[in-house]
């Protein structure tokens, strides 16, 4: 068995394929409830990631005769959490107990060492033999994530319309917008400080450092979701003032029309406590299932300790699809560059969706 590095930025499309038929495989054993990978899907998200940083490079195990036993997408942040490496891996299911992630896992250390990140992080299913490979390797639990899923077709149930109603009483003096595709440049700037508030989302014991949000970084999201043919939709909550207060945004599959996936949802602190998170959601979904009628699931995550959050999914009809169990490991190396790291305590008071992990 030989460990083959491969840079994101030289996939082709015949390795992407090999590497997804893989992926597939070990979802259905570990996650069935997982979207399936086309060579196109992973190639996007490999190179271009959520806003423009996707992964770094792969390592992939393969046997004497060059057949590919599974592989480790390496993640290495640049604008933060630069002392970072956040790894996701896969083994094939008939070569699984061979000591293939093991030797992944060894790699994966001496990565570490070979760019100075001595942190590394990886996350795993709930109950899957993912969580005691990583603890066997060191990693220690950190926090809990969990998927939902809602089922917009199904939509509404009987009580949503007078939830909205509610929801709209108590935030009668704000003002909502609705938005397709990239923000307005007129907007770009007043919409920083709404999209920074998602680091007031629970951070237990992660050891991340807060996301350095910027107008660019905004307007990279923006033409990263267009890359990945995502359709994005925003509805902005703007006070007496006109400035915005909070939103949330969805971006649709183009690739995969029936799905959907909520990004963030934020309120920022002075707005909270007008039912503002749920009204915005709320008002999404009726949007959504106007213009986007096939649209049949929609995922969002959570920390586990994101009670306010998981509070209002629950009174949209979410369901729990999966927990992720997050876990994370200090490594010593040379020449680490510094950075600053901090956890939040669980139970944050905090109306933020969406996860906070560079993974």
């Amino acid at each position: 068995m030989q460990i083959q590095t491969v840079r994101t930025a030289d996939l082709d499309v015949d390795a992407a394929e090999e590497l997804a038929a893989l992926h597939n495989r070990a979802n259905a054993v570990d996650a069935p409830h997982e979207l399936v990978e086309t060579a196109e899907t992973m190639l996007l998200r490999l190179v271009h990631g959520w806003d423009g940083e996707g992964a770094e490079r792969l390592l992939v195990a393969r046997d004497d005769g060059g057949r590919a036993l599974g592989f480790v997408e390496l993640e290495m942040p640049m604008r933060e959490n630069r002392g970072l490496i956040w790894f996701s891996g896969h083994v094939d299911p008939p070569a699984r107990r061979q000591g293939v992630g093991s030797a992944m896992m060894r790699a994966v250390t001496q990565v570490c060492g070979e760019v100075g990140r001595d942190l590394l992080m990886s996350g795993a299913w709930e109950d899957s033999p993912g969580v005691a490979f990583l603890r066997h390797h060191g990693l220690e639990q950190a926090s809990v994530a969990a998927k939902r899923r809602l089922y917009p077709h199904l939509l509404p149930r009987p009580g949503d319309e007078e939830l909205l109603d509610a929801a709209r009483e108590a935030s009668a003096g704000y003002r909502l917008l609705r938005l397709v595709g990239p923000l307005p440049e007129t907007l770009v700037e007043q919409m920083v400080a709404t999209a920074a508030a998602i680091n007031d989302a629970p951070l237990d014991n992660l050891e991340l450092e807060d996301d350095n949000i910027t107008a660019d970084r905004l307007r990279r999201y923006d033409a990263t979701q267009a890359t990945l043919h995502h359709r994005l939709y925003r509805v902005v909550a703007l006070d007496a003032d006109g400035t915005p207060a909070a939103h949330t945004v969805v971006a649709v599959d183009g690739l995969r029309p029936y799905h959907a996936e909520q990004h963030d949802t934020t309120v920022r602190r002075e707005h909270r406590g007008h039912r503002l998170g749920l009204r915005l959601k709320l008002e999404m979904l009726a949007w959504l299932r106007e213009a986007e009628p096939q649209l049949t699931q929609a995922d969002t995550w959570n920390q586990a300790s994101n009670v306010h959050m998981i509070a209002v999914n629950d009174a949209l009809g979410c369901v729990v699809v999966g927990r992720e169990v997050e876990l994370q490991r200090h490594v010593a190396v040379a020449n680490r560059p510094g950075a600053s790291t901090r956890a939040r305590p669980a139970g944050s008071s905090v109306l933020t969706d969406g996860l906070r992990t560079p993974g």
